[in-house]
């Protein structure tokens, strides 16, 4: 389909996607996919758009104003922004670049994250993946390619794990975290405090508990607390060692710490999750 939107050279192509009933509630869905080769009179300008939008910049410029922010984004950029918010953006002579618009499941929720680590312009090791798999998703549907719901929704999450992933010079304080991570779960039986982590990162305390939270949703402590309660589950479910006994193993004092916590986590106690877990391992097998 060729695109007529002013400043669009004939060149270039997009293509419309009406989601199903089912895709809107269960799927990541595209909306709208295209290359476009501008010239200077190409822009848009939106208070209000529903889905979301990525962009990758094949040759030229696009300049973009956003959430109090103003950029150019080049050769090699990814442009990553929720239209729902206001936005716009205007190409120079001589822009080619590839897009797509989707919406979905908790797709928002995911880009707010993404921005948040990164911003609207996106500079890291996958951008050029980004743009080929725009590219090959726009030459499929050019060759009028059919794929089902699951496939749709696979290829964009696939993209917004490439978005998602860590820029290059960030990888030596990731696996920082990642140390930290394994410390814990090796020690789950001893104390662990938030300063002895951030000593393993060789980080300060502060940015270190911003860094992990950025990494793994929880704060240092708080997935000290998950662990603890994986491991107890584990226990739980695999051995007849009494709660108390299992309370010291994953690190606690006593085992009314342990029943406080499968309580507020779980909503039933160490005891009736054994019974749970046990009396299904005993039917499987």
């Amino acid at each position: 389909m060729k695109s007529v939107d002013t400043g669009v050279l004939a060149r270039s192509v997009c293509f419309s996607f009406t989601p199903s009933d089912t895709a809107r509630q269960l799927y990541f869905y595209p909306t709208w996919c295209g290359h476009y080769f501008c010239t200077g009179r190409y822009f848009m300008k939106r208070e209000y758009f529903p889905p979301l939008l990525v962009a990758y910049i094949r040759e030229g410029t696009l300049h973009v104003e956003y959430e109090g922010e103003s950029f150019d984004a080049k050769k090699g950029d990814v442009v990553l922004l929720d239209c729902a918010k206001p936005h716009y953006y205007q190409a120079m002579d001589g822009l080619e670049f590839v897009y797509i618009h989707f919406d979905g499941s908790n797709s928002h929720e995911i880009c707010g994250h993404i921005l948040k680590l990164f911003g609207p312009l996106i500079r890291n090791q996958n951008n050029a993946l980004v743009g080929n798999l725009i590219y090959n998703m726009v030459k499929f549907y050019e060759q009028d390619g059919v794929e089902n719901m699951f496939d749709s929704s696979m290829r964009i999450y696939k993209l917004l794990q490439l978005l998602s992933e860590r820029e290059l010079h960030n990888q030596k304080e990731d696996t920082s975290i990642e140390k930290t991570i394994r410390y814990i779960r090796g020690h789950v039986g001893e104390k662990i405090t938030l300063e002895e982590l951030a000593d393993i990162a060789n980080l300060s305390t502060y940015y270190f508990s911003h860094r992990f939270k950025e990494e793994t949703g929880l704060s240092p402590i708080d997935y000290v607390i998950n662990t603890r309660l994986d491991q107890a589950k584990i226990l739980l479910a695999r051995t007849f060692i009494t709660v108390e006994e299992i309370a010291y193993e994953v690190g606690y004092q006593s085992s009314n710490s342990l029943i406080n916590l499968f309580n507020q986590k779980l909503g039933f106690s160490p005891k009736e999750y054994r019974k749970l877990v046990q009396h299904r391992v005993s039917v499987g097998e």
